[in-house]
């Protein structure tokens, strides 16, 4: 009010043109205080763009300090809202219109466009804190309406696009008297897109404070702290999607109002979410708030509605690095010790059982133990609840890691099984739990993607090697009771009473695959596979023994048509049974044709054939093996030799089954 008397002061304010009733000047009752405030329910209708009146310039003649800035002139539509005065348009919510009069009696009010009447003084005054009490009204009316952005209803919508509309009238006449030489009113600018900024900034921190869940939904957590963190996120994403869906056409695109709401929602959820963190968190409340971080809230934002007119990297997370590294390892340690703890305890009621003399489970004829499948469900439990907090896979290993110490000390209770072999119940505990080593060779090759290599390695080769022995002790006593028929094998009873000595050793061996009970079938095949495996080897280290001599042709054809008929009869009863080996059906062929044939390039090439398909044939088998065929001299002994060995350099690096390294010694003697 100074700055305006002493303009008034300065020359005498001439007097405006008798004030046109259809803008609208009169007064509004000062009963109360107008601030920017408060709540008030309205009518608003859609109104056509308002075209002004030319406004004059002060004339140059003037001492007025303050110049009105220059108004663009239009044609002289008439609309509804310039019928109506001030405060009807106010009333109506047609804040465009009504903030459009304001301006135009801003222009009389600082401009002069005549000067044959003179105001009085005290009328100018008069009619200046009118102005601004009717500026300030609709500015509270504005603070109204946009704090009621949300509101579903379509009037609220209509007076909005007034509103905004109003707000940027207001920062175009700032626009004007900043170009203005000179004073300018105390009220100039209004920065009226500040604070309408700054109204939706509270708007959307006051709704996510009062944000609640439906009673159904909200008895289903377990705290009240997830509660306030469910009602948050559920509140952010309807009023987002509100604002895409409706608040969006309100205004003018480059205000970009979505990313804007979007913002300040990130903000006032990122803070709640602070100040929660900022006390010590359960278990639970852990895992839940870094669900919702990790989770939740991006996939929130991945909705095709809102990425359309949102930018969700431009947002960021909820919580820094910093904030959420403490709760992701509060939450992978519990797990860890969770885990660990459960799957200790299968074994040890594994173990339990066992020393009791409890005999496992029979399903389906099979011998069934519960303890890979229980190992694997407490692992797979942890690794999936660790991805759904932490939205990632990348630190699920530190639970997978934990299955090479557990296969570790399994391993080490099968050596007490075998240990204690006498116990009664000790071949079915060997036979249930070579199952669950299937199951979990199984599920580390299935799951490779999510163990360290080292660690998959590890545990691939401990569980390899538990399979091996497991089999290994339930073939020992068929090869123990095979023994004295395995003797007979490459001697001279064995030539001279082929069918006596093989046919009781093929029986027993028959007896003894049928007497195979209790394993599962993949087991049941992988068994038969390597007593297919340990009987063909046997009977070539029996073979090259050197304990008969094949003195002439007869007799080596003789050998040769008894080890070619021996090998097919060995590898029909194996394949039938289950074995899978089909390979083992060339070996004692390939070293019946060598015992066959009597030209030295012919067994040459012969010896060349074997090596390459089986690249562990040594100097000393190949020694041995011609040794038998007694009629060969010492030197085509020899240049078969050399020819093994010219060979074997360049067919050592074939990746095939190894064989004849086996044969060099066995356990039965």
């Amino acid at each position: 009010m100074k700055l305006f008397r002493g303009l008034r002061d300065e020359a005498v304010m001439r007097t405006l043109r008798t004030r046109n009733t259809v803008l609208g000047t009169g007064s509004t009752e000062p009963n109360s205080s107008v601030e920017h405030s408060g709540k008030t329910t309205s009518d608003g209708r859609k109104f056509k763009p308002l075209t002004l009146p030319r406004i004059l310039r002060r004339n140059s003649k003037s001492n007025t300090n303050i110049t009105a800035p220059d108004v663009p002139n239009t044609s002289s539509v008439i609309t509804l809202e310039e019928l109506l005065t001030f405060e009807q348009n106010l009333e109506r919510n047609c804040l465009s219109a009504a903030g459009q009069q304001l301006i135009e009696r801003e222009e009389r009010l600082y401009g002069q466009i005549s000067e044959e009447v003179v105001q009085s003084t005290t009328e100018w005054e008069k009619e200046e804190e009118q102005f601004i009490r009717d500026h300030k009204a609709l500015l509270s009316q504005i603070d109204l309406v946009v704090k009621s952005s949300l509101s579903p209803d379509e009037d609220s919508l209509e007076a909005l696009k007034s509103a905004v509309k109003a707000i940027l009238q207001e920062e175009e006449q700032d626009r004007r008297w900043l170009k203005q030489v000179g004073k300018q009113p105390a009220w100039r600018p209004s920065e009226c897109r500040r604070h309408h900024n700054t109204v939706l900034q509270s708007l959307v921190e006051e709704r996510m404070d009062n944000a609640e869940l439906p009673p159904e939904e909200s008895n289903k957590l377990r705290s009240s702290l997830q509660r306030d963190v469910c009602g948050k996120g559920r509140r952010l994403q309807k009023d987002l999607l509100r604002v895409v869906k409706d608040v969006k056409g309100c205004y003018p695109e480059d205000m970009d109002i979505c990313n804007f709401y979007g913002k300040m929602y990130h903000q006032a959820f990122s803070a709640g979410m602070r100040n929660i963190e900022e006390y010590g968190l359960g278990m639970d409340d852990c895992s839940y708030l870094l669900y919702w971080v990790n989770v939740a809230y991006p996939e929130i934002l991945q909705n095709p509605e809102l990425t359309k007119v949102i930018n969700p990297e431009m947002l960021g997370k909820l919580l820094t690095e910093e904030l959420t590294t403490p709760l992701e390892n509060q939450c992978l340690t519990h797990k860890e010790t969770e885990v660990q703890t459960l799957i200790n305890k299968v074994l040890m009621v594994e173990e339990q059982a066992w020393m009791e003399g409890s005999v496992p489970e029979l399903r389906d004829d099979c011998y069934f133990s519960p303890l890979a499948i229980d190992v694997i469900q407490f692992i797979n439990a942890a690794v999936k609840s660790i991805e759904t907090v932490l939205g990632t896979m990348s630190k699920v290993q530190i639970i997978v890691c934990l299955l090479k110490d557990f296969l570790n000390s399994y391993k080490k209770f099968q050596e007490k099984v075998l240990k204690g072999s006498n116990n009664g119940n000790s071949r079915t505990v060997i036979m249930a739990n070579l199952a669950c080593v299937e199951q979990f060779r199984d599920y580390i090759v299935n799951k490779a993607d999510i163990f360290p290599v080292d660690v998959k390695e590890c545990c691939l080769s401990i569980v390899a090697e538990m399979k091996n022995i497991g089999y290994t002790f339930l073939t020992s006593p068929i090869h123990k009771d095979l023994k004295s028929q395995y003797r007979d094998l490459g001697t001279p009873v064995w030539l001279e009473k082929k069918k006596q000595v093989f046919e009781k050793l093929f029986e027993g061996i028959n007896k003894h695959t049928q007497d195979l009970k209790g394993l599962t079938n993949s087991c049941h095949q992988e068994l038969l596979s390597q007593l297919h495996l340990e009987v063909t080897v046997e009977y070539v280290r029996r073979l090259l023994k050197r304990k008969i001599k094949l003195r002439d042709k007869e007799m080596q054809e003789q050998a040769a048509r008894s080890v070619c008929e021996d090998g097919q009869r060995l590898h029909k009863l194996f394949t039938e049974a289950g074995s899978r080996e089909e390979w083992l059906s060339d070996i004692l062929p390939k070293i019946a044709e060598v015992l066959k044939l009597q030209d030295i390039s012919s067994i040459q090439l012969e010896i060349v054939t074997l090596s390459q398909a089986y690249p562990d044939l040594s100097e000393f088998q190949v020694s041995a093996l011609l040794s038998l065929k007694s009629n060969l001299s010492a030197s085509a002994v020899r240049r078969v030799k050399k020819t093994l060995l010219d060979n074997q350099d360049t067919t050592s690096s074939q990746d095939v089954p190894s064989f004849f390294s086996k044969a060099v010694k066995s356990d039965i003697t």
